[in-house]
C-alpha cells in the first residue's frame, strides 16, 4: 500500500484526526468543502468519518 504525502504547511488550518487506520492531516478547507456538498463524503474514509463522529457526539452529550 502506498499513500500520497504532502505538506500541509500550505494548507492551514487543518485538523488533525487519530481514526483507527492512523493519524490523517485534513485541511478545514476539504472538511468544509464535504459540509457544504462541494466535495462528496466518500473523499474520506470510513475510520475518519467515524472518528469525527465520535468526537462530535462527545462534545454535544456532554
Amino acid at each position: 500500500m502506498t499513500a500520497d504525502i504532502h505538506d500541509i504547511a500550505d494548507h492551514r488550518p487543518h485538523l488533525t484526526v487519530a481514526a483507527d487506520d492512523g493519524v490523517h492531516v485534513l485541511p478545514c478547507d476539504l472538511v468544509r468543502s464535504v459540509i457544504d456538498g462541494k466535495q462528496p463524503s466518500s473523499i474520506l474514509t470510513e475510520p475518519v468519518v467515524q472518528r469525527i463522529i465520535e468526537e462530535w457526539l462527545q462534545k454535544v452529550s456532554t
